[in-house]
């Protein structure tokens, strides 16, 4: 009993964390392909446009490239 109390645990703890990296994947990639325009010259990008945009056909491409591909970082920039 207490095993599979474990297991169940374990399964949503797993499905919540893919979840996010999906989500992460999704955002880091809409940056690097500049698929959510600044709001103005100097501005940050919208924060609604990376929860909304959608640059993959299914969660499951996310997953595989936030494990597996080397797709290198968006550069940060400030300014500053």
């Amino acid at each position: 009993m207490i095993r599979n109390a474990i297991v169940v645990v374990l399964l949503v703890v797993v499905a919540v964390l893919a979840d996010r990296v999906v989500r992460e994947e999704n955002q880091r990639y809409a940056l690097l392909l500049g698929m959510c325009p600044p709001i103005s010259a100097g501005a940050p990008t919208d924060v609604e446009c990376l929860d909304k945009v959608q640059t993959r056909t299914t969660w499951a491409w996310h997953l595989y490239y936030a494990m597996f591909d080397s797709i290198p970082a968006v550069p940060w920039t400030s300014n500053r």
